[in-house]
């Protein structure tokens, strides 16, 4: 009797050690506007304002290659939203293109700061142009309430 009311008291324990335990797979803290607006778009408005003068050196090179790899990696937290859009192929379109956009910059940057004496301005502007492009067209088909991206 006391064995079996000992190996209850054990299961009751060992379930509420389990269920107290925090998930190994990546969960959502965000809601996707609060992502947007506490992650995304303050990554974004640090693109920008590197993006405002053609960088001079390779320290505002490298610094221009860290913001927009930032706003990239940061994107990819849209690709798992907790909601039903989440799922469609359209979601997952556009959102990849979002962030292929800022890790084409990023990739630009990164190239320009390998020799930032010849480096290619107009070809990280291109770049750059196209993240607010893939965005707006995202917030256009997925969010009344996003607002337009503007590049400058």
């Amino acid at each position: 009797m006391r064995a079996a009311i000992c190996i209850g008291i054990l299961l009751v324990l060992g379930d509420s050690a389990a269920a107290q335990e925090p998930s190994a797979q990546p969960e959502p803290v965000l809601e996707t506007g609060e992502l947007m607006l506490l992650v995304i778009n303050p990554a974004y408005d640090e693109l920008r304002r590197a993006m405002a003068a053609p960088p001079a050196d390779r320290q505002q090179w490298a610094a221009l290659y860290q913001k927009a790899a930032r706003l990239a990696e940061f994107e990819n937290l849209i690709l798992f939203r907790p909601h039903e859009r989440s799922n469609t192929a359209e979601w997952k379109t556009f959102a990849t293109n979002a962030r292929k956009a800022s890790m084409a910059v990023a990739s630009a940057a990164l190239t320009a700061l390998a020799n930032a004496s010849t480096a290619n301005v107009d070809e990280v502007k291109k770049a750059y142009g196209d993240v607010s492009v893939r965005c707006n067209a995202c917030h256009r088909a997925m969010s009344r309430e996003a607002p337009r991206i503007t590049p400058d």
